[in-house]
């Protein structure tokens, strides 16, 4: 009998002659226990049996309950692997900035997908049990409404709209979405970046930040897109930094074809830039009390010089909140909202004293900035698809 079913088949002391063989081992055997389980559940139900063993599984490193919840991603962290990808994403961006080496590493896994980055995490990040019952709580509280508003701005539910191609909504396109991976896709962004926002606030050049190649390395291939593909694929003197490999998501089946499904970076494009979904930030900061560097602030579909006349510290407002991780997503639930006044606060006083835009990024003819510009490095990634883009 392995140590998992011993667990299984000793819910409480009273089976003291089920767990016996289990529990007559030393406790510097029990301790290791975690490591010899199947599965997050297993953990659960070893620390729920009797204390003996709920002491010993309480010793799991966040490494091995991160692995033990990887190996049922697909039954509690659904979207798999974006869910357990999103909850690690913002420990993993902090040890790729540790050095170049471990950067690099990371923009090489990132070519395999989410796949890659998830890969990644399970070597070098870990959750604790407490994080694991907020994201459990994160799923109903913010998760599943945010994925709902999303869908009404550019999933089935948008579509649903009578009316839809004559007029009735002012972005109607034809996007092939998916809510339930796109809520993570902004959030897995806002973990992996946003440390950078502070480190541009406080002028520290200190700190390193991760590399806008990086952030492009994200974009093509852990949101694939045909677009992405075509425009990155068919011309061989496009900047480096927009080329695609045929790796990845982008890896072509056994009948030839390629297997992106959906167009992932269009429909987050087409999320941050809607009429449904932007101005909830705008009225977040109403709320705060806070006004508007720049009233009615667009920066436009794609990138234009006349565009970076307007007011950049309303630009580099926006973009912050949007991208602040799955905690962030918050920022969209009226009941959680007054808690991030304060930090709204900070930033725009923040943002009010520095006296330049930071660095822009040309990539061919599109451009980013040097703090993470979800925008920019979409449109950069998207380029090409469109004549003269």
């Amino acid at each position: 009998m392995s140590l998992t079913d011993s667990v299984r088949r000793s819910p409480t002391m009273s089976a003291a002659k089920e767990s016996a063989g289990l529990l007559s081992l030393p406790l510097d055997i029990l301790v290791l226990l975690p490591g010899y389980l199947h599965n997050i559940e297993d953990l659960m139900n070893a620390a729920s049996s009797c204390k003996t063993l709920r002491a010993c599984v309480a010793t799991a490193t966040p490494n091995t309950i991160l692995k033990l919840a990887a190996a049922q991603s697909n039954v509690f962290f659904r979207p798999s692997p974006h869910f357990l990808a999103t909850a690690t994403a913002r420990e993993l961006g902090n040890w790729a900035r540790k050095s170049i080496k471990n950067e690099q590493e990371l923009a090489k896994k990132m070519k395999q997908g989410v796949e890659g980055v998830m890969e990644l995490a399970l070597d070098h990040c870990g959750l604790t049990m407490e994080r694991i019952r907020e994201l459990h709580s994160l799923r109903f509280s913010v998760i599943n409404p945010v994925e709902d508003i999303i869908d009404k701005c550019v999933g089935s539910q948008w579509y649903a709209t009578p009316g839809f191609w004559s007029g009735a909504v002012d972005d109607a396109y034809t996007i092939a979405a998916d809510p339930s991976e796109t809520v993570f896709h902004l959030a897995m962004y806002g973990e992996l970046f946003a440390p950078d926002f502070e480190t541009i606030l406080d002028n520290n050049r200190n700190v390193r930040t991760l590399s806008v190649d990086t952030r492009l390395e994200f974009i093509k291939y852990c949101l694939p897109d045909e677009y992405t593909r075509i425009g990155g694929m068919n011309d061989s003197s496009i900047d480096p930094r927009r080329v695609v490999e045929e790796t990845g998501p982008y890896v072509q089946g056994p009948d030839g074809r390629f297997q992106v499904q959906h167009t992932h970076n269009l429909a987050l494009t087409w999320l941050i830039k809607s009429g449904r979904f932007k101005p909830r930030y705008a009225e977040l900061r109403a709320k705060a009390g806070l006004p508007e560097f720049e009233e009615d602030f667009d920066d436009g579909w794609w990138y234009h010089e006349s565009h970076y006349d307007r007011d950049w510290r309303q630009r580099l407002w926006e973009t912050i909140m949007m991208c602040q991780g799955l905690d962030g997503l918050g920022m969209l639930r009226p009941d959680m909202q007054q808690a991030w006044f304060n930090r709204i606060r900070e930033w725009r006083d923040k943002i009010a004293k520095l006296e330049r835009e930071p660095p822009m990024i040309k990539v061919g003819r599109q451009a980013t900035l040097e703090y993470p510009f979800l925008l920019g490095d979409l449109r950069i990634c998207m380029s090409g698809y469109v004549p003269g883009s």
